[in-house]
């Protein structure tokens, strides 16, 4: 999953007491507390899910006496550089991975988990990720993330427009246009007062056009993130779609007539600034937004829709989905702390009540095909899970498989560049090229 712009402290303040407190008797070295259970810590960085998480723990522990579970959650800024520490100092021992550097930076802490019975129920391809030449997967996978183009779907029946024709590129540009014009003539006003245009497009969040957009590009070249990681050049193949998206999204917006501003916009200023408060009718992002606009207005969480990632005669009708996240288990850590580890994994996974919480609680569509009926409660999930049920996706994650910071720090920062007039698509295009191979070589 990408960065949410959510702080962890207050969700962590008291959970890190606790943690800090039993350190020296159930860390990794450990194993067992002074009271004799069976003692193990969760360090994570998806912090939306933590009072998730924390109802798993409390039921688990209620079934199981003998253990203690600590939870400790670090924003998704600061987690790559928190968890390296932590994993120098006080190893925790389940962690979250999220791509393949984690397999040169954790290798020596990543256990083999091949015998991880919720594997036999992992939907096909959601292992690749961390699993090593040996066949051996050194990671499972924790949620499925999807990304398209979440609406508000009240203001855009309100304009007259079908949702079920904006399915495809074709309909969704004729839908946006459709709203556009209503917004524009102030048709729109009465009912939407805060109401200033179709989209908004945060490029200050590199991430947003530097990963999630460059999918499209790359997905023309690679099937998986694997393909990804392996390749030392880009062809570039896909850099056409790629632009169409980046000038799809910029023309909606209130800065269509100077879109270096949009280079200025933030990630809080279009969600909770905008989507989440009728400001804007849609925004290009996930399933995961659901708690944040529930947080602002649980009324317009109920207003949403999420469409495909349509790009014309390429994607037309499919979501971009794929694993954002992955659990680990300490290899350094002790037989009671990893059995104990084990088996609460796989209950979170296999049990009824732990497979609930996942759904509901957590909000994760989950990447395993044993939940049955269970059904997602926001409606940005249901659609990702739809979405899974009926194969209308797309891997949304073959840019984790860049040269790390590729994504960000070369395609974003191009895109960036683009959009402030200091950059043509064709220089953009050769730029993410030639960084891609240099990198590599880095890389490697």
């Amino acid at each position: 999953m990408k960065v949410k712009k959510v702080m962890a402290a207050t969700l962590t303040l008291a959970m890190t007491a606790g943690l800090l407190a039993g350190c020296g008797s159930g860390g990794a070295e450990g194993g067992s507390s002074s009271s004799g259970k069976t003692e193990i810590t969760i360090y994570q960085s998806k912090i939306e899910a933590n009072e998730g998480y924390q109802k798993a723990i409390d039921t688990y522990e209620k079934e199981h006496s003998d253990v203690t579970i600590n939870l400790e959650a670090v924003t998704g800024n600061d987690f790559t550089a928190s968890l390296k520490a932590k994993m120098q100092s006080d190893p925790p021992t389940i962690f979250s991975v999220g791509g393949f550097q984690d397999l040169k930076d954790y290798g020596d802490f990543l256990l083999d988990l091949s015998d991880m019975d919720i594997l036999d129920h992992a939907l096909e391809g959601t292992t690749d990720m961390f699993t090593d030449d040996e066949g051996r997967v050194l990671a499972v996978p924790l949620y499925m993330e999807g990304y398209g183009f979440v609406i508000n779907k009240e203001m855009f029946e309100a304009a007259g427009v079908d949702v079920d024709s904006m399915m495809d590129f074709e309909g969704m540009k004729k839908g946006f246009d459709t709203l556009k014009e209503k917004i524009d003539s102030g048709e729109m006003k009465d009912k939407y007062p805060n109401l200033e245009a179709v989209m908004e497009y945060p490029t200050k969040e590199l991430w947003i056009a530097g990963d999630h957009d460059a999918n499209v590009a790359l997905t023309h070249d690679f099937n998986t993130a694997k393909e990804a990681y392996e390749a030392a050049t880009l062809p570039g193949t896909g850099f056409k779609d790629y632009k169409t998206m980046v000038d799809f999204q910029a023309s909606y917006t209130t800065n269509a007539d100077d879109t270096a501003k949009l280079n200025s916009v933030d990630y809080t200023t279009s969600l909770e600034g905008g989507l989440a408060i009728e400001r804007v009718a849609a925004l290009k992002q996930g399933n995961w937004i659901a708690p944040a606009v529930e947080n602002t207005d649980p009324a317009v969480l109920e207003k949403l829709d999420l469409l495909p990632y349509s790009v014309p005669g390429y994607s037309d009708g499919k979501y971009f989905v794929g694993v954002s996240g992955y659990w680990a288990i300490n290899s350094k850590a002790s037989d009671e702390e990893i059995a104990a580890a084990k088996d609460f994994i796989n209950w979170m996974y296999t049990d009824p009540e732990g497979q609930k919480i996942v759904v509901e609680d957590c909000k994760f569509v989950p990447p395993y095909d044993n939940f049955g009926d269970l059904q997602a409660t926001d409606p940005l999930s249901q659609r990702i899970m739809e979405a899974n049920q009926n194969g209308n996706t797309m891997n949304g994650w073959v840019y984790s498989g860049a040269p790390n910071t590729w994504g960000q720090q070369v395609a974003g920062v191009e895109v960036q560049k683009y959009l402030a007039g200091q950059a043509t698509w064709d220089e953009v295009t050769q730029t993410c090229i030639d960084q891609w191979a240099e990198m590599r070589k880095d890389q490697n």
